[in-house]
């Protein structure tokens, strides 16, 4: 009896004291909650201890994971008759989670199915509070670090804490000042012991010590700090230094500048008030300084024609003159033919002292109130106020008269074009700048329509700008937007029809322009130096095709890829073509680059190298269009090129009278007496073919064998054993 009544007691006691203890208490066992203390129950938001009796001990974690997780790490620990703790988020009642402190411990560590005893601590408010405290420790960090002054903290006359800019003005290494004796700053140890008995006293009244002192780095050389400090609550002191050092110096050099000054101003008053005669010269000296000055910023120092500054100042005046007395006024924008020729070839100094002579021609042309200008390199406009448009007409015309007569420079005799574009006011352009563009659209006019001559501006003109803008920006999206595709057209043997291979051509499909023309986008690329980008893309999809087809048995095909002059003139050009080869692992003899005959012809000497190369990898080159350009035969002797491509012009053209037959038979005459091959391009009726054949042409190449198609429309094609109509 006395047996039950203690333990009954002992049991009340136990009860109390789980009951008001500030932790929460639970036995689990079998994943329940067989009993817990009021304060378990009030921590996960239930009312009382008996509202979580037999509930599932997972519903308390974040998720099922999170349970089976803690249940991993506690069953090791606990197995070993040891006590688990962890620091684990928690789940309430109403669903929001909380950070605990856990403790977990088997009841019998043998028999783990007797349950386990586990104790819950609510320890969200202090994690929350110390990860302010970090974020507030970490924000005053990086408030120190990017303070552009010094700050520095000292206990005991010793630096606990600093920032980066007070390391570097002190010259320490990151990390490096922390635990460095406060006396080290100054420049002697006297420094040290008078500023301490000078600061002390103010920093133990409370008050901000304020100074200029001299400090020292830690390589020894002496800076001059403007400094503020202050004690703090816990015993330490703040110090907020900001090197004044070059202020200081910058105004002793003003002070030393200053007396110099006072000293030559002196002097010099002394010498003006002694005599006139220097008081003059010296007012003759600044004013022709002045005029210098100017006459650099408003003209050209090599010709000395007016500058683009100059020039707008009267454009100006001009069109406020045209606007008021309603007057017209034209603009000539003027570019120099093949200019970059003459300094390729003769250097710069010829070409200078050309433009010196363009110049003064120029000058001879106009009106005294008109206006000659200089823009930079070969550009020059005229400014003709009061001119209409048939007076802009003269003046073009006597500028083209000005270039009939060669130049005269040095030993040289030169003679070259001009491009002239023409734009009026006000129907061109209002202003300055608009009048300046629409002639240099108006001369690029000029230019494409053969150089040497004048275009007056036109809507057109505008529109074929708007044109090229949108279509150049479209083209710098069209490769990674898969918008550029090849179209492959073969190339037979003219007597017996055998297919010999195919040429890849390039054909941009874009989602709103349609279509675009290659004779429309390629000289874009051209000009925008896409060309080289896409010209490697061409490349490489174009060997990856014929790696392809030779796969499937067609090793007798060849691939030809025609070559812009810029991809020509890439000194890269050779490597690019190796890895070409290596990536598609074909034969560098069934590779063809094709160039146009301008583009091969131009600068030989500069691309022999280049041509060298390739030949040494086995690649051949051929000249396409041949006929259109100016090729002669010792500058094809140069090359070593394998093929001749008659321009399709030629061909079509055979029809309609002798002389395209002569010259397409001359081709083949000289190209057979060269030992080159001939294809005929645009080949469309059996009599073209017929008088080819007749000639000796060893291909051809043209709609009548087959139009440009995609590679799985021509497959079928080319797997024939000869030439079918396609």
């Amino acid at each position: 009896m006395e047996v039950a009544v203690a333990l009954a007691r002992a049991l009340r006691e136990q009860q109390t004291l789980l009951q008001s203890t500030d932790i929460g208490v639970a036995f689990i066992q079998k994943r329940a909650i067989q009993r817990c203390n009021q304060q378990f129950a009030e921590i996960f938001g239930f009312p009382d201890s008996a509202s979580l009796l037999g509930q599932a001990s997972y519903l308390l974690h974040p998720s099922r994971d999170a349970f089976r997780a803690l249940g991993r790490d506690a069953f090791a620990e606990m197995a070993q008759g040891r006590t688990f703790r962890s620091l684990r988020q928690m789940r309430r009642k109403d669903g929001s989670l909380f950070w605990a402190s856990l403790t977990g411990r088997f009841i019998n560590s043998e028999a783990p199915s007797e349950g386990s005893i586990w104790t819950l601590d609510d320890v969200d408010a202090q994690i929350l509070m110390r990860s302010k405290l970090d974020a507030i420790q970490l924000q005053t960090q990086i408030l120190l670090d990017h303070a552009m002054v010094g700050v520095v903290y000292v206990r005991e006359h010793k630096v606990v804490q600093c920032n980066r800019h007070a390391e570097q003005m002190l010259g320490y290494a990151p990390g490096q000042l922390c635990g460095q004796a406060a006396r080290d700053w100054f420049a002697s140890d006297s420094d040290w012991a008078a500023q301490l008995a000078d600061y002390a006293p103010t920093l133990a009244m409370g008050k901000v010590f304020s100074a200029e002192l001299n400090l020292r780095r830690q390589d020894g050389a002496e800076l001059i700090c403007e400094t503020r400090s202050k004690a703090l609550d816990d015993g330490s002191t703040v110090w907020i230094f900001m090197d004044i050092t070059e202020r200081r110096q910058t105004q002793e050099a003003l002070r030393q500048a200053h007396a110099e000054l006072k000293r030559v101003v002196s002097e010099r008053t002394h010498a003006l008030v002694n005599t006139t005669k220097n008081l003059d010269k010296e007012i003759q000296e600044r004013k022709y300084d002045r005029e210098h000055i100017y006459w650099l910023a408003h003209y050209d120092p090599l010709t000395g024609l007016p500058n683009r500054s100059l020039l707008a100042e009267r454009s100006q005046q001009a069109i406020a003159q045209a606007q008021c007395s309603n007057t017209p006024l034209a603009v000539l924008f003027l570019d120099l033919d093949h200019f970059k020729h003459i300094n390729d070839s003769l250097g710069h100094k010829v070409g200078d002292s050309l433009l010196t002579h363009i110049a003064k021609r120029l000058s001879q042309t106009v009106r005294e109130y008109d206006t000659v200008a200089r823009l930079g390199g070969d550009e020059f406009v005229l400014l003709l106020p009061r001119a209409n448009a048939a007076g802009a007409q003269r003046v073009a015309g006597k500028v083209a008269q000005a270039f009939n007569a060669p130049f005269q420079v040095g030993p040289h005799e030169l003679t070259l074009g001009c491009s002239v574009g023409v734009a009026l006011y006000p129907q061109d352009g209002r202003d300055f700048d608009a009048l300046v563009q629409s002639a240099d659209m108006a001369m690029y006019g000029a230019k494409r329509q053969g150089r040497n001559t004048y275009r007056f501006f036109t809507s057109q003109m505008q529109a074929q700008s708007m044109r090229a803008l949108e279509l150049e920006n479209a083209l710098r999206r069209a490769l990674e937007r898969e918008q550029l595709c090849l179209h492959y057209q073969p190339q037979v043997d003219a007597n017996t029809g055998k297919i010999l291979g195919v040429e890849a051509l390039l054909r941009w499909q874009h989602p709103k322009l349609g279509a675009v023309s290659p004779a429309e986008f390629i000289p874009i690329a051209e000009s925008s130096g896409l060309i080289l980008p896409i010209g490697q893309w061409v490349m490489a999809t174009a060997a990856q095709q014929l790696k392809a087809w030779r796969d499937k048995g067609l090793l007798h095909l060849t691939m030809s890829v025609n070559l812009s002059a810029r991809q020509f003139h890439q000194p890269q050009l050779p490597d690019l073509v190796r890895q070409v080869l290596e990536q598609a692992n074909i034969p560098a003899q069934v590779l063809e680059l094709e160039l146009t005959e301008s583009a091969a012809m131009s600068e030989v000497v500069a691309v022999e190298q280049t041509v060298a190369e390739l030949q040494k990898l086995g690649v051949r080159l051929s000249i396409d269009d041949f006929g259109t350009g100016y090729a002669s035969l010792t500058q094809l002797k140069r090359l070593p090129t394998y093929k001749l491509k008659i321009d399709q012009s030629f061909v079509r053209d055979m029809d309609n009278g002798d002389a395209d037959k002569a010259m397409v038979n001359a081709i083949v005459r000289m190209a057979q007496a060269m030992g080159l091959r001939i294809t005929a391009e645009g080949v469309e009726t059996q009599e073209q073919l017929k008088f080819l054949q007749a000639l000796g042409c060893d291909e051809a190449q043209g709609y009548y064998f087959s139009r440009p198609r995609l590679p799985h429309e021509l497959e079928p094609f080319l797997l024939q054993d000869s030439w079918k109509a396609c």
